[in-house]
């Protein structure tokens, strides 16, 4: 039996495939994750709920409650909790929970360079301006 050098080299490519399978296969199993897309992309995530009981329409003391002391605030009254994490995608990042009249009426996941623009922006200060979707 006459083993030649292209055979040799065409079983050892079939091979490589083969080992590669199971490596590519997973990636494209996984369901895309849409929030960590978008906070990459944008910078900006809006946030329907942090846990089970904030939300648009929380009141101030309800959000202190649940979430704790703010790590940063405003002087409009934006918060800021540092490392947050949406539930059940892989984005993370600063959570933003912007108050009118004490109740939340927006909840934004944030990157921390979009977090520290905000606290360092004199416009976001004076004005209130949260932030701006592309």
């Amino acid at each position: 039996m006459k083993i030649t050098l292209s055979s040799l080299l065409c079983a050892a490519a079939a091979a490589a495939a083969l080992l590669l399978v199971p490596v590519i296969a997973p990636a494209a199993d996984r369901p895309a994750d849409p929030a960590a897309q978008m906070l990459a992309a944008s910078g900006v995530v809006p946030v329907k709920d942090a846990g089970l009981y904030v939300h648009a329409g929380s009141y101030r003391i309800h959000v202190w409650t649940m979430l704790g002391k703010p790590t940063e605030v405003l002087p409009d009254g934006t918060w800021f909790y540092k490392d947050f994490s949406a539930q059940a995608s892989a984005a993370h990042g600063t959570l933003v929970v912007r108050f009118d009249q004490g109740r939340v009426t927006q909840l934004s996941l944030v990157t921390p360079a979009v977090a520290l623009a905000m606290l360092n922006a004199p416009d976001a200060k004076k004005d209130g301006v949260l932030v701006t979707q592309r």
